[in-house]
């Protein structure tokens, strides 16, 4: 009964956050985080909140189209994958957000009609009572009118459904052909020219198979939420798998009339196939490369004019395909070589940590810290890797300090200090002398900073200011955070107001206040996380109670308290920091 009550209360909660990120949107005062949203969405896929998950999807898919992080394509995929999810959960709700948002793009692609009827769509929902889109409707409107003097737009009445929208086919053609000139990531490619044949063709689904040589496979890639699921099966079954065998082309008016048709997946799916357009797929060669299946010819049956389009489509699109492939094969291999990279430093750092059971740990959590600084900054993917690979080492050089010193229960000896000090200097050697590729070259640098101090007193270079690598001055933040939130042979943990008035305190001094400024504002449910990681998870309702607050927000209260009562969600807030942070002691 209480894990029902627990959950019916994160519901509540998790969809407020989302009617408040979504009224900022619609109030225009500021563009919400996209990582929030995404956090959300993970949330409400762990308590299987599904018309929660299409509604962060669908907001999730606009704020990065506006923000041009995401193509249209990729952008109307996530939005459909939205649309599905609110479908099939039955949520009122979750479909207007979705055609609300999905209005908002198609207004922005020049969409007009399709954007008015979708937005229509969605006023009637009650968190929209309170805003004015009479000025937004009369604005579409206007332009609809004036395509209409243009001819651009058609005198009968338009779908407003983005998939029905019918096009020319010399124009679909160029957009192929320009699109799939740029493109070399497999899967958007895949994604894109179902997309342009799927519009082209006036049909309901299109997918575009690949042959696999080697396993006599046929595969292909099926949106899922935002990650994707691929697909496989033999290359000699089904429609798809006799055209990839033979290399006709096979054009079926009735479906089901039809004894090469598989009625089982209907039967699986729910999906009532009609009419079927199956064409092989061939490279400069003339070798089957892939399939195109396109189901459903929303006017009737596919002509023969659809099959000349799409071996016009097909003649471009496989050439591309197949260079795409091979760039992929590439790129794979590349990523296996970093996986190796990854795997061989991961290796190395926990058997530096596994010299002494007290400080097992320390790299991964300070990685982990560290990431997080990088995620504040706003670092992109290739950043963020070279600093986690500098911080997983950046102790690599206590291999060459006496376990007698390392271990020492009791203050060290001014000679002793000195001799542990010596382990950035090593550190440095040893990772100099390893061969790092390019974007790599600066690990060595960055791992052996992490004793630096800002006012230039730390060790060993003595750098000063932004002489030090940015990475170093991270480093120096989530080093010393962890090493005195955490256990030692000569002392206890600091109660964690302390820990983190000591970060405030030396700010300027020894750390660079971005980097604390940065770190004082992850979310304390993140900073938790990272200090239970090898011991147990976060309790999902814990969770959402100290996602609202960051580390600084602990301090101020912890601070406060004397001067002030808490209020009954502070005392939450605080009392669950709290038992985490004494439960790891």
């Amino acid at each position: 009964m209480n894990n029902a009550i627990n959950t019916e209360n994160s519901y509540i909660e998790i969809k407020d956050k989302l009617i408040s990120l979504f009224n900022d949107i619609l109030e225009g005062n500021k563009r919400p985080n996209v990582f929030d949203i995404d956090n959300l969405r993970k949330v409400s896929i762990a308590i299987k909140a599904f018309d929660l998950v299409s509604f962060s999807m669908s907001m999730f898919g606009f704020i990065n189209y506006k923000s041009n992080k995401l193509s249209y394509y990729k952008t109307l995929a996530i939005l459909n994958d939205a649309r599905y999810l609110a479908t099939s959960s039955h949520s009122y709700f979750a479909q207007k957000i979705n055609n609300f948002f999905m209005g908002l793009v198609e207004f922005e692609e020049g969409n007009y009609d399709v954007s008015l009827e979708l937005i229509r769509r969605a006023l009637n929902l009650t968190i929209m009572e309170e805003y004015d889109f009479d000025e937004k409707i009369a604005e579409i409107e206007d332009k609809i009118q004036k395509l209409n003097k243009k001819k651009i737009i058609s005198e009968e009445k338009p779908s407003f459904i983005p998939e029905q929208h019918t096009e020319d086919p010399l124009i679909a053609l160029l957009k192929v052909g320009r699109t799939i000139a740029l493109e070399t990531n497999l899967d958007n490619l895949l994604t894109i020219i179902a997309q342009e044949i799927k519009l082209a063709l006036n049909a309901d689904r299109c997918t575009v198979f690949l042959l696999d040589e080697d396993k006599k496979e046929l595969w292909s890639k099926v949106a899922l939420g935002m990650n994707t699921k691929e697909i496989r099966f033999d290359s000699s079954l089904g429609l798809a798998g006799h055209v990839a065998t033979t290399g006709e082309t096979v054009n079926i008016k009735e479906a089901y009339k039809d004894s090469r048709f598989n009625k089982e997946i209907d039967n699986q799916t729910g999906y009532k196939t009609k009419s079927i357009l199956c064409m092989p797929i061939r490279n400069m060669s003339h070798e089957i490369v892939g399939v195109f299946q396109v189901l459903n010819k929303k006017d009737g049956h596919f002509t023969e004019k659809d099959e000349d389009l799409l071996i016009a489509i097909g003649s471009s699109a496989g050439i591309a395909l197949e260079n795409a492939t091979l760039f992929n094969k590439q790129k794979q291999f590349i990523e296996e070589q970093k996986m190796l990279l990854s795997s061989f430093v991961d290796t190395l750092s926990a058997s530096i940590d596994a010299r002494d059971k007290i400080t097992s740990g320390h790299s991964k959590r300070v990685t982990m810290y560290t990431m997080l600084i990088c995620d504040k900054l706003n670092f992109d993917d290739k950043q963020k890797e070279v600093i986690r690979q500098a911080s997983l080492l950046h102790d690599i050089g206590k291999i060459g300090i006496r376990d007698s010193v390392l271990q020492k229960e009791g203050k060290l000896t001014d000679e002793e200090y000195a001799h542990i000090q010596q382990h950035v200097q090593i550190t440095y050697d040893i990772l100099s002398k390893i061969y790092f590729s390019n974007e790599y070259k600066d690990v060595a640098r960055i791992a052996s900073s992490h004793h630096e101090k800002f006012d230039g007193s730390g060790y060993f270079r003595k750098l000063k200011g932004e002489n030090i690598p940015l990475g170093g001055r991270m480093l120096a933040v989530s080093d010393v955070f962890d090493a005195i939130t955490s256990k030692r042979h000569y002392r206890s943990k600091m109660p964690i107001e302390k820990a983190i008035g000591i970060l405030i305190k030396d700010t300027g001094t020894h750390f660079d206040k971005k980097m604390t400024d940065a770190f004082l504002s992850i979310e304390a449910d993140k900073i938790i996380n990272v200090m239970i990681t090898d011991s147990k998870i976060l309790d999902l309702n814990d969770k959402v109670t100290l996602s609202k607050y960051t580390l600084l927000d602990v301090y101020t209260l912890l601070v406060e308290h004397t001067e002030r009562e808490y209020t009954q969600e502070e005392k939450r807030f605080i009392s669950t920091f709290l038992k985490y942070y004494k439960e790891e002691e």
